[in-house]
């Protein structure tokens, strides 16, 4: 196996590395899933490819990838394997978090490109100011990458004198603050039925000096360029991880029926009605999943892309996207998995570990069925209660 890499990466280019590395992520799934994180192997595997790079600014050498693209390669990564898919999309965002700061303390923060960032958004922890900056303890979950990650985020609640900060209007101040991994300590906590191998453990630090440098808000970016002009733009390539998972599912569905024999019937299980039917209408639903998303993704960076701020119209259209996607494949893989049978429940099957993924994606806050409540009140001129919508 040959992947380009290199400061020249572009989005093609990291398209056929993420393809060609497909084998690798296959034949360590298991091991994978087992580690309950991902392995050497293939966290070097991913490096190489220039993932991790991938929202990285020019003016660093990154490569700066558009955003369909980007869903074209996590969704190429996740056909593989969806822990080492999430674990990209969620690893890249250095390129979206790096904006947010100073671009010297960023430079600082990130003098690799391929630097894997990880962490939970939430205010989890405090940050108590003190000279510089700020002192902060915490403990957040859901730290997908955490094991291999080389700058570790958290989001905090601002104290000073041991009170809650106020902003003007009255409501407490939050920050995100953003460390070397070395400074946390992760705690092993992720025993999940899906996503086993994403690693997704819940991490702490104590007392811990982050420079007001090293701290940002929702909604300010140092950089211009289309990637970092619109604060959400750091989850859309999320989609492409049930994408992914569930077009493989299909592949896998197929092959495993066209070898089956339906017992008692004793027919080949391609020549049920029922089986043809299932496999048809699975296809279909992911095929139209898929369209959704390219096409309204790529009406939304046409806006970006043109200087525009996107009507809260054009943000409802996304959010119901995201969750669209994930039910959608979702219930195309448990279509499939009934279909299947028996076989789909072995540990040697891929087919049940993508729907104990899928199942697991839907968990996410952006895969359940809130986000429909979200989005719908956006249709109707009302601001979604999260700051990436």
């Amino acid at each position: 196996m040959k992947v380009d890499s290199g400061s020249a990466l572009d989005g093609a280019t990291i398209l056929a590395n993420a393809d060609r590395i497909g084998p690798l992520l296959r034949e360590h799934a298991a091991e994978v899933e087992a580690a309950r994180r991902l392995t050497e192997p293939v966290v070097n595997a991913l490096r190489s490819t220039g993932v991790f790079r991938m929202a990285m600014p020019a003016a660093w050498g990154g490569p700066e990838v558009d955003i369909c693209r980007q869903i074209e390669i996590v969704e190429t990564l996740s056909r593989a394997d969806a822990s080492a898919g999430w674990c990209a999309q969620i690893g890249a965002d250095s390129g979206y978090y790096s904006a947010n700061i100073d671009q010297a303390a960023a430079r600082s923060l990130y003098p690799d490109l391929d630097a894997v960032t990880a962490g939970w958004l939430t205010p989890a922890g405090t940050l108590e100011v003190c000279d510089g900056g700020y002192r902060l303890s915490g403990r957040w979950s859901f730290g997908s990458g955490v094991t291999h990650a080389d700058v570790i985020v958290g989001g905090a609640r601002v104290t000073e004198n041991g009170s809650p900060r106020l902003l003007a209007d009255g409501t407490p101040e939050r920050r995100i603050a953003m460390l070397p991994a070395a400074q946390w300590d992760v705690l092993d906590t992720w025993r999940p039925l899906g996503l086993t191998g994403s690693g997704s453990h819940d991490y702490t630090i104590t007392d811990t000096f982050v420079p007001a440098e090293n701290t940002w808000v929702h909604g300010r970016s140092y950089r211009s360029g289309p990637l970092y002009s619109w604060r959400g733009m750091v989850v859309v390539n999320f989609v492409g991880v049930p994408l992914g998972t569930a077009l493989d599912a299909c592949d896998v569905a197929t092959s495993i029926l066209d070898a089956k024999v339906l017992v008692p019937e004793m027919i080949p299980a391609r020549d049920a009605p029922r089986v043809r039917a299932a496999v048809a209408r699975a296809q279909a639903m992911v095929g139209a999943a898929r369209s959704y998303v390219y096409d309204t993704v790529s009406t939304f960076w046409s806006v970006i892309v043109a200087g525009d701020e996107p009507s809260i119209r054009q943000r409802a259209h996304l959010a119901g996207l995201l969750v669209h996607t994930v039910s959608e494949c979702r219930t195309a893989v448990r279509l499939l998995v009934d279909t299947v049978g028996s076989v789909a429940i072995q540990d040697e099957c891929s087919l049940g570990r993508q729907m104990r993924d899928l199942d697991t994606i839907a968990q996410h806050t952006l895969g359940k069925s809130r986000m429909w409540e979200w989005a719908g009140a956006m249709y109707f001129g009302q601001n979604s209660p999260s700051p990436l919508l």
